[in-house]
């Protein structure tokens, strides 16, 4: 069954806030490679993807201060969704770590930022069912995309690893803004609809 972002139970909603810091990180992470390898264009593009960060990153501390001052309701389902998406996290985080530091022993650097934004619209593929939520499946193709099209570059004999870093960094940002900008706002309709009722 679909949820709406209006329908959403809270405490899920609430759970899932601190993913909008952690989407900061992987704007930062994914948009510093756009002036590297394209310049000025480049450095442009990465002061609108850290534009979008600040924003993501004040909404998300202002839904923190929400948070604590509109109780605790943990349900059942609440419970397993956080299970499951902490399992989630876990074996992805862990997959990016050890499949970086064997490409950095197997000398393939130039697939590490491809292969995490692989791995990035996995995970929203595996996320959207846990959250009972079609918007995962909208934003995957973005990194999956981005991923591709960058590992077709880095198999090229003259390619560059800032170009594919940042190619791969496109998906990856967008997809990570997009998502940061759900998480905030879903919240903060949360919020002000139970403040409403």
């Amino acid at each position: 069954m679909e949820n709406s972002a209006l329908d959403w139970d809270f405490e899920a909603a609430r759970a899932s806030a601190p993913h909008a810091l952690i989407m900061v990180g992987f704007i930062v992470a994914f948009s510093i490679w756009f002036g590297f390898a394209w310049g000025i264009a480049g450095w442009i593009l990465f002061a609108a993807a850290m534009i979008g960060a600040v924003y993501i990153l004040v909404g998300s501390l202002k839904n923190r201060e929400l948070s604590k001052s509109a109780g605790n309701d943990r349900t059942s389902d609440v419970v397993r969704i956080e299970r499951s998406v902490g399992f989630l996290v876990g074996v992805t985080y862990a997959t990016i770590l050890i499949v970086v530091i064997l490409m950095f022993v197997l000398e393939v650097a130039m697939f590490i930022v491809p292969f995490i934004t692989l791995v990035m619209g996995i995970h929203f593929l595996l996320q959207a069912p846990i959250m009972n939520r079609r918007f995962d499946y909208y934003i995957a193709p973005l990194p999956l995309i981005s991923s591709c099209i960058a590992a077709y570059f880095a198999f090229q004999p003259d390619a560059s690893l800032y170009t594919v870093y940042a190619i791969a960094g496109l998906g990856g940002a967008a997809a990570a803004l997009i998502y940061g900008y759900y998480v905030i706002d879903t919240y903060k309709k949360i919020v002000k609809s139970r403040k409403a009722a």
